[in-house]
Formats: structure tokens, sequence, C-alpha cells
């Protein structure tokens, strides 16, 4: 690379990471040393900058930005709930508001009419069509996100829960935006902080603008395309050549490419995509002392 100077390791990432239409994060930053390392024992390569506290772990794909260094540590039934309750709010995050959007606006009959009734009588004094309700929520609540993370920490979170509730039930009681709508916000705002990965949490909050958009403009129609789309753009970005989506297309259920973790007893393999030449990293019945049918004793 040929420039004056390098001052953190996110400048890096910038110069090194594939080209993409999406901007998807395509290189994992950690200031965990636990991660780091882990990543680096399954094959993956670590890069460290001088001065700066994060490590970069390249190539990362889709899964590893929903999962957590923590689910290493727990039981397989354990993490699988919290990986799908990730994937769950990934979605919600994504969709959620372009639904309620199509929903409300081309498939109302979609909804139970005590549903419907009740959405049509709290929207009854508010003067803007949804449209404008939903963004002006959207960037109100990022707003406040953002001023939470600028204060001083010891009032960060105080403002943040203050100004959503004052804010929130001071709009609400003006006709400004209809109740129920508050809660989708808040549902999606309550799902984005729920993914791990904080780059790979703000490409999705701000795609979610695009589908609100689209679920506007042409209900499920225009969400569905619109999700072709991504899921097509998504499938032809790479990471440092790996397909950004291994692991989830094409669906592979051996070798460590899944995203849901088996056993630990079963993790025999490294991940197939990274061509390590050391495939296993672990014994096929890696505690001696079982029968290979898991943890049972002899």
């Amino acid at each position: 690379m040929d420039i004056d100077s390098l001052l953190s390791s996110g400048q890096l990432e910038q110069l090194i990471s594939d080209k993409s239409s999406l901007n998807v994060p395509q290189v994992l930053a950690t200031e965990r040393p636990d991660k780091a390392s882990s990543y680096l024992l399954n094959g993956r390569v670590v890069v460290l900058v001088n001065g700066s506290p994060y490590a970069l772990i390249m190539p990362a794909v889709l899964n590893d930005f929903l999962s957590s260094p923590d689910d290493m540590n727990e039981k397989s039934l354990f993490a699988n709930f919290l990986k799908f309750i990730r994937a769950f709010a990934t979605f919600l995050t994504l969709l959620l508001p372009g639904l309620y959007i199509a929903i409300t606006s081309f498939h109302q009959e979609l909804l139970p009419t005590e549903l419907l009734f009740s959405i049509l009588a709290s929207r009854e004094n508010v003067p803007f069509p949804s449209f404008v309700e939903i963004f002006l929520l959207e960037i109100s609540f990022e707003l406040i996100r953002e001023a939470g993370l600028r204060v001083p920490s010891p009032l960060g979170p105080t403002i943040g829960i203050v100004g959503a509730l004052v804010l929130g039930q001071a709009a609400v009681s003006a006709g400004v935006v209809s109740p129920i709508l508050v809660i989708v916000v808040a549902i999606t705002g309550i799902s984005s902080f729920a993914i791990p990965d904080y780059s790979f949490g703000l490409h999705v909050r701000i795609t979610r603008f695009v589908f609100i958009f689209l679920g506007y403009l042409c209900g499920f129609l225009g969400i569905a395309l619109g999700l072709f789309v991504y899921l097509s753009m998504m499938a032809g970005t790479t990471s440092f050549g790996v397909p950004y989506m291994t692991g989830v297309s094409p669906l592979e259920k051996e070798k460590g490419n899944t995203y849901f973790l088996p056993p630990i007893w079963k993790r025999e393999y490294r991940s197939t995509f990274l061509r390590s030449k050391k495939e296993k990293k672990q014994a096929d019945i890696s505690m001696k002392w079982c029968n290979g049918d898991g943890p049972k004793m002899h």
C-alpha cells in the first residue's frame, strides 16, 4: 500500500477489503484475545496494527458476524438457541418496519379484524402517512442511540432510556405517531442490539430504510424483489476470495461450515472453505475415555 500513514486497523480494513456493492463488512474486528486466538487456531489470518487495540480477522463470512465468542464456551443447545435468537433479531431489524408498512398500506386482509380496527383507531388523529411516521421514528431512535454514545458514560444509558420514553409518550399524546408504530420501532431497535458485530449491525440498520421504502412503494412485492436483489448481491460478495454466504448457500452440513454448533466432541473439522493444510483439529474420538457416542463414561 502506497500511503503516507496507517493510523488504525479500521483504515487497513477499508484498504484491503474486496469490492462490494453492499458495503457489508468483510473483516472481523475484535478486542478480545480469546476470539482472535480461536479464529487463528481454526485457520484464519489475524492482523495486528501497532497502536490499535483491534485485531483484524480474515476471511470472514456471514455466519461469523452473527456468532459470539461466548458460544464456544456454552453447551451446544444453549449456544444454538442464542444463535437462533440472533438470526431472528437480524431478520426483525432488517424487515419488520418494511413489513409493517406493507401490511398496513396494501395487505390489510392479513390482519385479524380486531387488530386492524385497533390500528385504524390509533392512526385516526395522525396527520402523516405511515411512511413519514415510521421514518421520523426511526431517525429519532438513531439520534437517541448516537447521543447516548457521545455523552459522558454515567449519563449515556439514562439519557437514552429517558429520552426514548419521554419522546415516545409525547409523540403519541400529541398525535404525531401511533402507539402501535412505537412498538414496532422499539422491537426493531431492541433487535438491532442483539447483533454481535457492530459493523454488520450498522449495515443492517441502514439497509432497513431501503426495505421501508420498498414496502411503502409496492408492498410485499417490493420487499420480495428487494430481498431477492439483496441476497443475490450478498451471494456475489467475497471476503478475500471466499464466498460471503459460505455455510448458508449452499447449505453444507459437515466439516465445520454450519451456522449452528454440534456438540464439542463432534467438532473434528476446520471449515473447508479455508483450505487448511490440517483439516482436522481433533480426533474422531477426542475423549479417549468415551466410546464415541458422546461423553459417557465406560
